[in-house]
């Protein structure tokens, strides 16, 4: 049984070993996960990792295609040194055949040269566009670029007739790509941004320059960063009674945001995996059933639900699953690298279709508009 047809709604990850079904044992698969389970990234790693361990334990002893699956863990703090000390460590110590990681997109930016200059395949986390652009021969990445996500927001303001925009980002490498994106793709969108605040990812206060935005009158507000940025910005806001529709970047789909942020996150939209709110999803959506299974193999586990980065988990096991079966030849770095680059599945972050070209393969539709209600996330109503 496979992943794939768990998608395809034939079984739940609970079956994947099959009593009484004998597969011959192959070399096993050393995989290699650094994410950030302490510090602030840890609202990203802490899922991700929960994920992986529940799908990799329910490989069962025959692993996939008949490899069994040894897995290596290590924290990497959100730490952008000890994420490239990390890597080296997995590569040249534990000897592993991928690495997977880091967390965030400071940290897989750092580690792009030495997964090249080792030659180890790397599927990253991270969401910043340079990590895979231009294309390097063994980074890949789970996550849709900013850029894809911007567009999804400025799509969003366009459709609600909204064409003031206030735009706020950190300055660090996520907040700057991501805010530069927006601001040089406002125009083609109708979109005016009459007000452009920035922060440190250290700033613990926002209000003079939302204090700035307020004057500028615009109809909706922007903000771009990583936790806990966005949390402070709005509970700033509501301090200062700022009010107007805010939205975010995909870095905030979490429970951990809306419990941070408090009421000051009602009515905030997030351009948000499927996996954060599956059971709102219209019928016709072809991921809502496999999703919420995968939410209940995971709440069983863990006795919470899957936040957004739990899907990068499942993207992962998934790609693994459909190279290990097309690799031609002996299982190598070079080999497994060759044949991530064709995969092409239908994950939790979406429909992926990789290539030499494209080392992420996902569209806009990779992500939906969730709106936080009541302290939970749900679909977006349509504009």
């Amino acid at each position: 049984m496979t992943f794939s047809k768990i998608w395809a709604g034939v079984a739940l990850l609970v079956g994947l070993a099959l009593p009484g079904l004998a597969v011959a044992q192959k070399e096993p698969i050393r995989i290699g996960a650094m994410i950030a389970l302490s510090g602030p990234a840890a609202v990203f790693g802490g899922p991700a990792e929960k994920a992986l361990r529940v799908l990799v334990d329910n490989l069962g002893p025959n692993g996939i295609d008949g490899h069994p699956v040894q897995l290596a863990v290590y924290d990497t703090e959100g730490n952008t040194t000890k994420a490239v000390q990390l890597f080296r460590r997995l590569v040249e110590n534990d000897n592993v055949h991928i690495v997977l990681g880091p967390s965030t997109s400071g940290e897989s930016l750092a580690v792009v040269p030495l997964a090249n200059q080792m030659r180890v395949p790397n599927i990253t986390f991270g969401g910043a566009e340079p990590i895979t652009k231009p294309t390097t021969p063994y980074v890949f990445a789970t996550s849709p670029t900013d850029r894809l996500v911007v567009e999804n927001i400025l799509s969003d303001f366009r459709d609600r007739n909204i064409g003031k925009v206030a735009l706020i980002y950190s300055l660090d490498a996520f907040g700057q790509s991501g805010g530069t994106i927006a601001r040089d793709l406002a125009n083609q969108y109708g979109i005016t941004i009459v007000s452009e605040e920035t922060f440190g990812p250290q700033d613990t206060n926002m209000s003079p320059q939302l204090l700035r935005i307020r004057s500028a009158q615009p109809q909706a507000m922007l903000v771009w960063a990583a936790n806990p940025g966005p949390s402070i910005v709005m509970r700033n806001a509501a301090e200062i009674g700022l009010k107007v529709p805010t939205y975010a970047s995909y870095a905030s789909g979490s429970r951990q945001f809306l419990s941070q942020t408090g009421p000051a996150a009602e009515g905030a939209f997030v351009p948000s995996y499927r996996i954060v709110a599956p059971e709102t999803l219209p019928e016709s959506d072809p991921l809502k059933q496999p999703l919420i299974r995968f939410a209940k193999l995971y709440k069983d586990r863990w006795s919470i639900d899957p936040d957004q980065t739990s899907g990068h988990s499942y993207d992962v096991i998934l790609i693994l699953e459909q190279a290990i079966r097309a690799m031609k030849g002996p299982l190598t770095r070079t080999n497994l690298r060759d044949a991530i680059e064709t995969a092409q599945i239908n994950g939790a972050n979406g429909i992926r279709r990789l290539s030499a070209e494209d080392h992420r393969g996902l569209d806009k539709t990779t992500v939906v508009m969730m709106q936080a209600k009541g302290g939970r996330w749900q679909a977006a109503p349509k504009p």
